[in-house]
């Protein structure tokens, strides 16, 4: 009987600390790529350029499309993150160490 009194009380515990996501459609999100789990390079970014949101189904699931392409695919919620403006892209690099030029 205190075993199940304590399971449900950790459970109600962590259930406060879990944070849901919600996207709204045309919301920008970055995916995470899985690939570069595997061989990360140092300090290389695992999130993708931003992707749009397309359309929103019940249990976590969203259709996001590339605005490079065109391309609409469908993922599970836990890959996606909410994209902020000034968010550099594939191709853009940051350097550290460059200085930086006031006038």
């Amino acid at each position: 009987m205190n075993s199940k009194i304590h399971k449900v009380r950790i459970k109600e515990f962590h259930d406060k600390k879990v944070l849901r996501k919600t996207f709204n459609v045309g919301q920008q999100v970055l995916l995470y790529n899985s690939r570069l789990h595997l061989f990360p390079g140092k300090l290389r970014s695992r999130w993708c350029s931003p992707y749009i949101v397309k359309q929103v189904y019940p249990y976590g699931a969203f259709d996001i499309e590339n605005p490079k392409n065109d391309n609409v695919f469908k993922v599970n919620g836990h890959c996606l993150k909410a994209c902020f403006d000034n968010f550099p892209t594939e191709n853009e690099s940051i350097r550290l160490g460059d200085p930086v030029y006031k006038d």
